[in-house]
């Protein structure tokens, strides 16, 4: 089963990339990869993002 979250889900109100990953720590590592590249996050920012919106980011998780 793969595991995927769509940026704008996650609240980007333009990016439309998905990030995959197998397990939920994949995918959580292959999103926070994506927001450094992309979005500019350091790996600070991004640490305090995830710690404050983790039950956001489980919700939208899409299973296939």
């Amino acid at each position: 089963m793969t595991l995927s979250i769509n940026c704008k889900d996650a609240g980007d109100p333009v990016c439309t990339h998905t990030m995959l990953g197998e397990t939920e720590e994949e995918l959580l590592q292959n999103a926070k990869e994506h927001g450094i590249k992309v979005h500019g996050y350091t790996e600070e920012q991004w640490n305090e993002e995830i710690s404050k919106n983790l039950e956001h980011f489980r919700k939208i998780i899409k299973k296939t």
